[in-house]
């Protein structure tokens, strides 16, 4: 008994931390369930590789879009040659016209790729199966996944892995086409040289480079380095007019106006004008006055129609030189003056506007003759203004 009261003395005299201990052994081990110290410098890192992750998720998008665009268009030449392929073989040669297109989408002709494939490489894979290959690799690539189950696909070297595939054969196919045109003779070296360089033209329009694009446009309007294609025009040229060039903008207005791979639209015409002529186009200037001469998508305005005219003239467009000479003879939308008819039909004539030199003979036998020579005096010193070149020319 005594034994026992000397030990609760002792506990009782004993530091209450040391106490601690002994009632309670496990309070200085750490819990299992204590949250561990966060390492800031790791969660740095984590961040900057989160950020490097995401950049590369976005180029890899950008990749994959651009791939399956090039793809689309390669396989839309694909088609026009295989058309043409497939026409009367019994037309005369001279009659026939010939195939020359280059890839939309790639640094080289694309068509005329496709073709010496076809034709030089009968123990090569068709083209047909390069182009469904490709697109399979670049679907593959794609991640069609929810975000949040993104740590549970594959690794992504894989998907890169199957865009590199689908490069490779590009490039393949590309060599292929270089060896099969080894053996063309001169004159198709040369035009293949011609279309390899409006090849790396149609590269950089489909990058997104407007004055490209409208390149581009025009030579499918035209049938230049291929098939005529009204429709393909007027999609590169919307493409570059909506960045701004008024040389696709007056384009686009002409197709809108006349229908022609568009449906016909007055007051998209009117719109394109506009813009191409606020930007500095001679034709768009002539065809928006004409447009508010007659009322063809927006209301008549003659007034309007004279100062486009008159600007437009001023610059050296013929055309509206003529039709300024038309509207001071008339008084319409300015004010009658025979004298400023007669100077502008002598400068449309100067010009070479022969339609001019006849009403300016018809005019002169109904003005004084003092009249006349004040006019040609004017048409005489007339220079015209510098107009904008980048808005007029290709």
């Amino acid at each position: 008994m005594k034994a026992m009261e000397n030990q609760e003395q002792d506990l009782r005299q004993m530091p209450k931390a040391q106490l601690e201990r002994i009632i309670n052994p496990l309070a200085d081990e750490p819990s299992e369930q204590a949250a561990p110290a966060v390492d800031a410098w790791l969660e740095r890192r984590l961040r900057v590789f989160e950020r490097a992750l995401s950049q590369l998720e976005a180029r890899q998008e950008k990749t994959e879009r651009d791939l399956l665009r090039r793809i689309a268009l390669l396989e839309e030449q694909l088609a026009a040659h295989e058309k043409r392929v497939s026409a009367p073989q019994d037309e005369p040669a001279a009659e026939r016209e010939p195939v020359h297109e280059p890839a939309p989408a790639t640094p080289v002709s694309t068509g005329e790729l496709a073709s010496n494939v076809i034709a030089e490489t009968a123990e090569q894979k068709p083209m047909g199966d390069f182009l469904a290959h490709a697109r399979r690799a670049a679907n593959s690539a794609k991640p069609h996944i929810p975000q949040a189950a993104k740590a549970k696909s594959a690794p992504r070297w894989m998907a890169w892995t199957a865009v590199g595939c689908a490069a490779a054969m590009s490039v393949t196919a590309l060599a292929l086409g270089t060896v099969a045109g080894a053996s063309e003779t001169t004159g198709a070296i040369t035009h293949r040289q011609t279309a390899q360089a409006f090849g790396r033209v149609i590269a950089l329009a489909d990058s997104g480079d407007p004055r490209d694009q409208t390149v581009v446009a025009y030579a499918y309007l035209r049938g230049q380095h291929r098939a005529a294609d009204h429709e393909a025009a007027g999609r590169w040229a919307s493409a570059a007019a909506e960045r701004g060039d008024p040389m696709a903008q007056y384009l686009l207005g002409a197709l809108y106006q006349a229908g022609d791979g568009v449906t016909a639209d007055p007051a998209q015409a009117f719109h394109w004008f506009e813009a191409s002529a606020l930007g500095g186009n001679l034709k768009a200037m002539h065809n928006l006055a004409i447009a508010y001469a007659q009322g063809q998508g927006t209301d008549k305005n003659p007034e309007r129609a004279a100062a486009w005219f008159n600007r437009a003239a001023l610059e050296g467009y013929k055309d509206s030189q003529f039709d300024l000479a038309v509207l001071y003879e008339r008084g319409d939308g300015v004010k009658q003056n025979p004298e400023h008819a007669l100077k502008w039909y002598l400068v449309a004539a100067r010009a070479g506007d022969m339609e001019a030199a006849v009403r300016a003979k018809q005019l002169e036998q109904a003005m004084s003759v003092a009249d006349v020579g004040q006019a040609e005096s004017q048409s005489a010193q007339f220079i015209p203004a510098a107009h904008d070149l980048l808005a007029n020319n290709l």
